[in-house]
This record gives C-alpha cells, sequence and structure tokens, in this order.
C-alpha cells in the first residue's frame, strides 16, 4: 500500500507541520483558512445571482449563497490539496533526497491538510445553515462518499502531477489551467438543470459533479445523486488513484537525482 500503518506517526507530523508553517508569523493564522473561501462567496454571489441572476430549481434552496457555497465546499478542497500536490516532492527535496524516506507520504499529506481546511469551512456552514433553520440532518451521510471520493481522486491525481513535477517543472502552471476550466465545468457556480441535455451525461462522468450534489444534498436539501452516480464516481476515482499511484511509484527511484 502507498503508506503503511507504519507510518501514521510520520503522516501525522507531516500535516501538523504544514498546517502550523502555512501560517506561523501571520497575524490571522488560521483565519486565513476562511477568507479564501468567503472571498470567492462573495465575487460568485455578486457575478452570479444579481448580475447574470442564475435561476434555482429544485435545488433544495432558494438562497444561492447557500447553493453556491455547498458546491464550493468539495472543490477548494480538490482544487487546494492538487496544486499544492503538484510542487510538494519539488518542495521537499531534502526529504526526498533520504534514501528511505517515503516521498509518497509528502502528497498525502498536504491532500489532508487541504481536507483539514475544507472541514473547518464545512463546520463554518454547518453553524450557520442550522442557526438559519436550512440543515438537512437526515441527508448528513452523503459528505461521508463526498468525501472518499473527493479524496481519492485528489490523491490520485496529486501522485502524478508531483512525479511529473520533478522532471518537467512547467506542470504546476499547467495544473492551474487546468482547474480553471474544470470549475466552469463542474456544476458549481450553475445547476445541473442549466446544462443542455445532450452534454449532461459528460457532465455525469466527471466524479466531482456527483460529489458536488452529494454535498448539496447534505447540506441544503438538494436531490442526492443516483446509486449508479455514485458506482461511477467511486470508480472513476479508484482508477485515478491506482493511475496516480503506479506513475509515483515508477518514477520516485529517479527523484533524488533529479533534485
Amino acid at each position: 500500500p502507498p503508506f503503511p500503518m507504519r507510518h501514521t506517526y510520520l503522516l501525522r507530523e507531516l500535516v501538523r507541520r504544514d498546517l502550523q508553517s502555512r501560517y506561523r508569523g501571520s497575524l490571522l493564522g488560521f483565519f486565513w483558512a476562511f477568507v479564501h473561501p468567503l472571498w470567492q462567496l462573495a465575487l460568485y454571489t455578486v457575478v452570479f445571482s444579481w448580475i447574470l441572476r442564475v435561476p434555482l430549481s429544485g435545488e433544495g434552496t432558494a438562497s444561492f449563497p447557500a447553493f453556491l457555497f455547498a458546491g464550493l465546499l468539495p472543490w477548494l478542497g480538490f482544487s487546494e490539496g492538487l496544486l499544492r500536490s503538484t510542487t510538494a516532492v519539488v518542495d521537499q527535496g531534502n526529504l526526498v533526497r533520504k534514501h528511505r524516506f517515503p516521498s509518497e507520504l509528502l502528497v498525502v499529506s498536504v491532500a489532508l491538510s487541504a481536507v483539514c481546511h475544507q472541514l473547518a469551512a464545512l463546520a463554518l456552514f454547518i453553524v450557520w445553515q442550522g442557526f438559519c433553520g436550512g440543515l438537512q440532518a437526515a441527508q448528513s451521510v452523503w459528505l461521508v462518499p463526498g468525501l472518499i471520493v473527493q479524496f481519492t481522486i485528489t490523491l490520485g491525481l496529486g501522485w502524478a502531477a508531483a512525479a511529473a513535477q520533478v522532471f518537467f517543472r512547467d506542470v504546476a502552471q499547467i495544473a492551474g489551467v487546468a482547474l480553471s476550466g474544470g470549475f466552469y465545468l463542474t456544476p458549481i457556480v450553475y445547476p445541473l438543470s442549466l446544462v443542455p441535455e445532450p452534454m449532461r451525461p459528460w457532465v455525469l462522468f466527471n466524479p466531482l459533479a456527483t460529489v458536488v450534489a452529494g454535498f448539496r444534498a447534505a447540506l441544503i436539501g438538494g436531490r442526492p445523486p443516483t446509486l449508479g452516480a455514485w458506482l461511477m464516481a467511486a470508480a472513476v476515482a479508484a482508477l485515478v488513484a491506482l493511475a496516480g499511484w503506479g506513475f509515483f511509484r515508477r518514477l520516485r527511484s529517479s527523484f533524488a537525482d533529479e533534485l
């Protein structure tokens, strides 16, 4: 397996160090974990709710900010995890050059760090929904498969991108461009009902579309994904994770020479 149980302590220390180092010396500290999602929420709400006036129908809520934030949560965890995974090996070259250091844990640790930020924002949203009386506690179970699929696909793509970045330093820039397009190809700022019928199967093939729908079902009472959609998302995420891990494992013996 990519990270045997004997590496659990090391992984925990890597995550703790990553979280501490990101905010060391900053005035607001961990509060910065909330600033980025709140800024994106405000920006997209102005553009898509007040200017473009995206209609909501059958989405479990008439509040565009609630609809948007429920969809942003998994995307923020995925995009942060992938972007930081891409440079995880290159940034920690001093550790990678140590012969016995399990370099794959660097990707796992930054992906888990991104999930920690996501869970902080999720907790804030749950408190807000509970205060407003819009929390759908009975459907919160959909958060579990959503987080699992999201984390699995983040790891797979993160391992592949991190390995490629060692040999081709433009991968991080390519990942940023790809994520910009992926954001708008995933039904986050618009409901799936607005996607033309011929294009919907292609959108649903994106596992993150299923994850977003699952988060909305759990948080705002939207329609949950079908069992078939979950199975498709899980299968795609598992294949991506296996392919990414295989690619990483094949190249990692050459990391020290390149770094």
